[in-house]
């Protein structure tokens, strides 16, 4: 038998700074949103593990964090050793939780393999021990990260809207970006900024939301790596009208209600950009389907 799943990528809609904690990560609150583009991950039972990958900028060793999921529960759990395949789609070092989501889409595949029926706060749990950004992946929908960003509270799910998404042929450092970081001065109080996307993700109001979104790090991103900048101004010459960098970058995206408009910007960008993807983000139907047993 084997479980496919697939590991959705993530966006930040809303990513404001608090302050740094006494353990050294800086608390955060942030809007995060599942899109369509993603991974796909095989597990089979095997007599030894192993992780295979098409990409050779991923690692086949315990490094990985797939494996380290594995590893995780095969420990926890006293599990059968498992076969891993990961077909990349995700760019590496994106910003996008490429690495997370294989973690996460691991541990749904081990529960689903071996019929644990594990609750979802047991999983949420082995997850916050991989990496800050797995809780989430395990649900990839709209949802609320605080603390580290490892505290997730699910949202209702977002109507879906249009992306195309700029990878940078580069990757940034998120830790280093951090320790560079210092707080600006902003317009609106962390709590009122987080109130308003709050409101209209229950309204499903998307237009407002496009009109607002926020990332604290940019700017802190911006002045070590400029031609992630250079990406955010070429698309806003280009016609788009809502665009941010997702996470600490490097990837930049605009967004568009309408898919037919976001076509449209895609076939005009695609030949300023090496890496460049038109997608959407998920529906209750990519998330009800994720996972297949076969």
């Amino acid at each position: 038998m084997e479980v496919q799943v697939a590991a959705f990528g993530k966006i930040n809609l809303l990513l404001e700074v608090l302050g740094q904690r006494p353990d050294g990560y800086h608390a955060v609150n942030m809007i995060m949103q599942g899109v369509r583009l993603s991974d796909r991950i095989h597990v089979a039972e095997a007599h030894a593990n192993h992780i295979f990958t098409n990409s050779p900028y991923v690692p086949n060793n315990a490094s990985n964090l797939a494996l380290k999921a594995a590893l995780l529960m095969q420990a926890k759990l006293e599990l059968p050793p498992v076969t891993i395949k990961v077909e990349k789609r995700i760019p590496v070092s994106a910003g996008m939780a490429g690495g997370s989501t294989d973690a996460a889409a691991v541990i749904l595949a081990l529960n689903a393999l071996f019929r644990l029926n594990l609750p979802q706060q047991t999983l949420m749990t082995y997850a916050a021990e991989i990496g800050s950004d797995v809780p989430f992946c395990l649900s990839c929908g709209t949802a609320l990260a605080t603390g580290r960003g490892e505290l997730i509270e699910p949202l209702p799910l977002l109507q879906p809207f249009h992306l195309v998404l700029i990878k940078a042929n580069f990757g940034v450092s998120t830790a280093k970006v951090y320790q560079a970081y210092s707080s600006p001065e902003k317009a609106k109080a962390p709590a009122d900024r987080l109130r308003e996307f709050l409101t209209d993700i229950k309204g499903q109001n998307v237009s407002a939301i496009l009109n607002s979104l926020y990332n604290d790090l940019e700017e802190t991103t911006f002045s070590m790596y400029p031609k992630v900048q250079s990406v955010k101004e070429k698309l806003y010459s280009l016609g788009a009208e809502h665009v941010l960098m997702s996470g600490s970058g490097p990837t930049v995206f605009a967004a568009f209600t309408e898919e037919k408009a976001a076509w449209r910007f895609y076939q005009r960008a695609k030949s300023h950009f090496p890496v460049i993807y038109l997608t959407s983000t998920v529906s209750e139907n990519d998330l009800k389907r994720r996972i297949v047993i076969s």
